[in-house]
């Protein structure tokens, strides 16, 4: 199901900046954890920045090395933040799941 709002260039400006100063991926993923609590992933999703942050350039590494049984749309902030965290994709494992290699320290 999707849930559509209409809001103006101003409120999206202020929901980006609220989103990105709580440490968040996506305005949506923000808007999920303010709608829905008991899915707040923000502890989770900075275990796994904190992961990675401590890897050595060129490593390669999942984001279940980070945490075991992360939810999937880790891959997609993972994607989505890949400039802020420093990361590129490294292609996909037996399993289709995606690697990443670590590129700067």
């Amino acid at each position: 199901m999707e849930l559509r709002i209409k809001i103006s260039d101003a409120e999206f400006a202020e929901i980006e900046s609220r989103s990105k100063a709580a440490g968040f991926p996506t305005v949506t993923a923000y808007g999920r954890s303010l709608l829905f609590p008991e899915h707040n992933y923000e502890p989770k999703w900075a275990e796994v920045k904190a992961y990675i942050s401590k890897l050595e350039p060129d490593e390669v590494f999942q984001i279940r090395d980070a945490l075991p049984n992360p939810p999937s749309l880790f891959g997609k902030w993972a994607y989505d933040q890949r400039a802020e965290l420093g990361i590129e994709p490294a292609g996909k494992d037996r399993q289709n799941t995606n690697k990443w290699r670590k590129i700067k320290g």
